[in-house]
């Protein structure tokens, strides 16, 4: 099998993608796994947030004043 690596616009990746995997191709991206992996990076960081506004809400835990977040800087 010969091995072909292409550069495309993000918009059209995912119907070439399938075109290809349809002819019987595979289709290896490392792009996709990093925007796996970062999308998977926000959403967890967006799940602690949620957390600790609960944690917080619910008296437990102190949270920071934006100036000593300023602070910290």
């Amino acid at each position: 099998m010969t091995t072909l690596t292409i550069e495309i616009p993000e918009n059209v990746e995912t119907t070439l993608s399938d075109l290809i995997e349809k002819l019987g191709g595979k289709v290896i991206s490392k792009d996709l796994e990093n925007k796996a992996a970062k999308k998977n990076e926000v959403l967890n960081a967006l799940e602690e947030s949620v957390k600790f506004i609960k944690s917080h809400q619910a008296g437990n835990g102190d949270a920071k004043s934006l100036e000593q977040l300023m602070n910290e800087l």
